[in-house]
This record gives C-alpha cells, structure tokens and sequence, in this order.
C-alpha cells in the first residue's frame, strides 16, 4: 500500500524528532557501546597484569576452602567467583540484609581479591560493597566505559531507565525510517551525488543507514529489553505474581528446585567439577557459584562462554555434596524453552560475543557505523534549517558532541594512567572524562568554524591517541616484548591500533591542497 504526503510527513516528523529530542545521548550511547563490545581486551589492556591462564582455569578449590574459614558463617549462604582482568581471583562470600542507608535489600558480605596462582589475598571488603568498585573491578577504566554505555553514569536505575527510552527511540527511528524509504533495497546501492550539495549528503545517509537497518533494530530491541527488563520487567512481574518479593522471582526463573537439607556436609572438589563442566561447555569457565556452601544441599553453577559455534552461554549444575552433575540450566526458567533461549540470545546479540574476536571486531564497525547515521543524520536535519540561527548553534553543539565524546574517553584514559601508581584510578578516571569533553567544548564555542573546529578536532584526538601507549608504558605498563612472551596480544593490539588511528587522524586533518589544473588556459 502506497504511503500518501500526508503520512510521509508524519513520518517525517517521528522520525526527525525522534533523533533530534534525544539523538546527542543516543550518540553517547551507541558510540560508547562500539567501545563497550571491547571490554574485556580493554580491561586486560589498562590493568596489565600478567597471567598464563584465566583465574578460573586456574585451581581454585583449596583457595575458596580457606577463605571460607575467615568469614562468618552467614556469609558462606552463597558465593561468587570470577577472574579479573589479569591475573586475580575475585570471590564474594555473602548472604542477603536490608541496606540501612537504602532500606533495600541488597548482597552483604565478604569480597576477597586473591592471586589465582599463588591463592595469596590482596584485599579484602566487608559489608554491602556493590557500591564501591574498587573492591570487585580491577579496571577503572574498563569499569567507567561500561557504566558510560549501560547508564550514561547516572544512579541506578535512572541511568538504565534512560538508556531504555533511548533504546525505544532509535527503533522509532529504524520503523519510521524504513517506512519512509520506499526504496530501501535501492538504497543500497545508491551513488552519491557530488557538488558537495544536500543531495549528497542525503544519499550518503541513505547508503549508510540503510545496510545497518538490521544491526539498528537489534541493538536498540536487545539494548531496551536489558535495560528495562530489570528496572521495570521483572520488578513488576514480582509485584504482580509474588507479592513484590524479588527473591522469589528470581529463584522461580534461574534457580531450579532443590530440597533444603542444612546438614553440614564437606563440598566435593570444585576443581573437577569445573573440569567436567568445562569439557561438557567445550570454553573456559568464566564465572563459578557456590549457593549453601558446607551443608548438604549445596548447588554448584558454572558459566562458560559461548561454545564453538554457539551463542548461548553454557551453564551446568552440580550437587555441591557429591559433585555429581545435575544437568545444563536454562538461561530462563527449570526447563528449556523457546522464551529461555531467546532470552539468553539477549546478550551475545547485543555485544557480539559469540564467535570470538571476529565478532566483536563486526559489531564494533557496526557501531561505528551506526554513528554515521546518526551524525549524518543530524547534519541533514540542520542544513535544511541552517537560515534559523538556533538550528545552526544545535548543529554547533552536535559537531563538538560529536569530537568531544572521543576526546572525553581517551582524556579517562589519561587519568587513569595518571592516577594507577598512587592515587585512586575510579575517582580521577571519570574526572579526566569530564575534562577532556570540558576542553572540547571550550574549543568549539572558542573556534565556531566548523572546518577550522574539525581540524584541530582531529589534531588534539591524533594526538591523544599516539601518546596513551607512551603513557601507559611509562605509568609501569607491560612491554610489548613480556606481552608476547606471555600470549597477552591485546596489550600490543590496542597500542597498535592507537597509534594507527592517531597517525591517521592528522593525516586527514593535514591541509588540503588545492587542485592543479594540467592544462594550462589559452593565451587571449
């Protein structure tokens, strides 16, 4: 059915004022998410530790077993295991109170930090720590990148409400777009019209935007659905089917029935239960809970990453007792189901993790790509309006959002080199964040040229970028010769990739020459 002027404009309108109403933040977003995908080479990357192995292929039963001998008894209800960027071991002993300074019922505990290798403990926190990051993250950086893209660093859950609605924009923007587009297979394969006219920017957004329409969808429905589905989803679920008791939600959906039996009784060897569930997954382990440890009853759950040529993240349980296998858990509900798998499609979907670096390496091109649409976008909307001098100071403030947020996360890379060796990397990182977009700002309001602006844009980001290796080398980082020694190849990666893109920034950021004509005019 044809579509007629009157709702072509309509459409029109939702789409434009979709983007324009919360575009500059859903820019945020998304570009922070090509980054995101990466978090786990960048964690690797900015902490530096050296390790041979993944704290969790590493033995871990004789660790746990004495460090639950220095916690208190109430503690040992439940315990989380996972590695950390490098080399460390991070288990949570914890049981579930009512956070005084909240009135929310929240995980209270002991957290150690602990070498995998050698067991020793590096630190240790005590109490309702999920508000301290320094005590179960080992990467400020990596840590601030990731809140950046999940809730803008907001507070909970204002920040993930946020990142919802904004998730629920860019898909009113894909529908409205392709609706728009009558021609969208035609579109793919659109040639740009030249002159540097409208026209050609048009149909450079058109080109763009119309081979990242599936990817476009599928970030903005997976990244709305994790962001709501906890905020809103399931609370409103527990209100409604259990009284508001979130507990009892969450042990109807991830947790399968067990019979309670608080006999004590000795765990059986986690090392060969996490061998047979690694076997069983075909990928290392990533992340271990132990619920009732030394009573009878005690359930054993291992994560693995996704398998060769899977995408769902394996998950096995294990009779803590006698360490007899108990069967693969559904990532929702006691059963499989197809809710469940698509349920646990969710993530690898959203950050690409599930065949590896190449996959990760696409949905971060995705992601950039995707921020073409979106800046091309809002420049088509202001050069059709640039005679209203409001329209050209928001086109001003989307080309210094568009410089300023590279140059504000490279910045917190700054600060946190700066602040690792003696002072406290999780507060000076997102500080560094907030200068380096400070200092955008000041250059774009003090330079209003929007060519002279985008070159020296470029200069500054060629610059950061060439010289964070440097400054990671001299804060005490790793060589490129120990990283290969080792088999740690992000840190000479990332340092590469770096260095490549600053050379390429001032390469395109040099001067333009113009045109010599070869033939030379006739004489009069």
């Amino acid at each position: 059915m044809a579509i007629g002027q009157i709702e072509l404009k309509r459409l029109t309108a939702i789409h434009g004022w979709s983007a324009v109403i919360l575009g500059l933040l859903l820019y945020v977003v998304v570009a922070t998410g090509a980054v995101a995908v990466f978090a786990e080479e960048i964690g690797r990357w900015s902490a530096g530790g050296l390790r041979t192995a993944a704290p969790l292929e590493q033995p871990v039963d004789a660790t746990l077993r004495r460090l639950s001998r220095e916690v208190e008894p109430e503690y040992r209800e439940d315990v989380a295991v996972w590695g950390g960027a490098g080399r460390n071991l991070f288990a949570f002993f914890h049981t579930h109170a009512v956070n005084p300074d909240t009135g929310v019922l929240e995980d209270k505990g002991t957290m150690f930090r602990a070498d995998s290798v050698t067991g020793k403990v590096i630190d240790r926190h005590d109490g309702f720590i999920w508000n301290d990051p320094a005590a179960w993250d080992d990467s400020a950086l990596r840590h601030f990148l990731v809140e950046l893209h999940v809730q803008l660093y907001l507070p909970s859950p204002w920040g993930l409400i946020l990142t919802g609605i904004l998730g629920l924009t860019m898909m009113a923007a894909v529908v409205s777009g392709v609706l728009m587009h009558r021609h969208v297979i035609r579109d793919l394969f659109v040639a740009e019209r030249g002159g540097g006219r409208l026209v050609g920017a048009r149909d450079r957004h058109a080109l763009v935007s119309s081979w990242s329409i599936p990817f476009a969808f599928l970030l903005a429905f997976t990244g709305s659905f994790f962001s709501l589905a906890g905020t809103i989803g399931f609370p409103l679920v527990a209100t409604v089917a259990f009284s508001g008791d979130q507990e009892a939600l969450s042990a109807t959906l991830f947790e399968p029935p067990a019979p309670v039996d608080e006999t004590p009784a000795t765990l059986a060897n986690l090392n060969a239960m996490i061998s047979d569930s690694r076997a069983r997954a075909d990928s290392e382990a990533t992340y271990l809970d132990v619920a009732h440890f030394g009573r009878s009853d005690a359930r054993v759950t291992v994560w693995h990453a996704p398998g060769h040529g899977g995408m769902i993240y394996p998950v096995n349980r294990y009779d803590g007792a006698t360490g007899v296998w108990l069967g693969a858990q559904a990532p929702l509900g006691t059963a499989p189901s197809l809710g469940g798998t698509l349920y646990g499609l969710m993530y690898p979907l959203h950050f690409g993790h599930f065949a590896g670096v190449f996959s990760r390496i696409v949905w971060g091109a995705l992601g950039v790509t995707m921020c073409v649409v979106i800046l091309s976008g809002f420049r088509l909307w202001v050069r059709r309006r640039e005679a209203d001098p409001a329209w050209r100071r928001f086109g001003q403030a989307v080309q210094i959002t568009g410089y300023g947020l590279p140059i504000g996360m490279l910045a917190s890379g700054y600060a946190y080199y700066l602040s690792r060796p003696s002072a406290d990397p999780f507060f000076w990182t997102p500080l560094g964040f907030v200068v380096g977009v400070a200092l955008a700002v000041a250059l774009g309001l003090r330079v209003p040229d929007e060519r002279r602006y985008g070159t020296l844009a470029q200069r500054l980001l060629a610059v950061l970028c060439a010289g964070l290796p440097v400054l990671r080398l001299a804060t005490g980082g790793m060589d490129w010769a120990t990283a290969l020694m080792h088999g740690q190849t992000d840190i000479v990666t990332i340092d590469l990739l770096l260095v490549i893109a600053g050379a390429s920034l001032w390469w395109f950021a040099r001067p333009k020459r113009p045109v010599v004509r070869l033939l030379t005019e006739p004489a009069e």
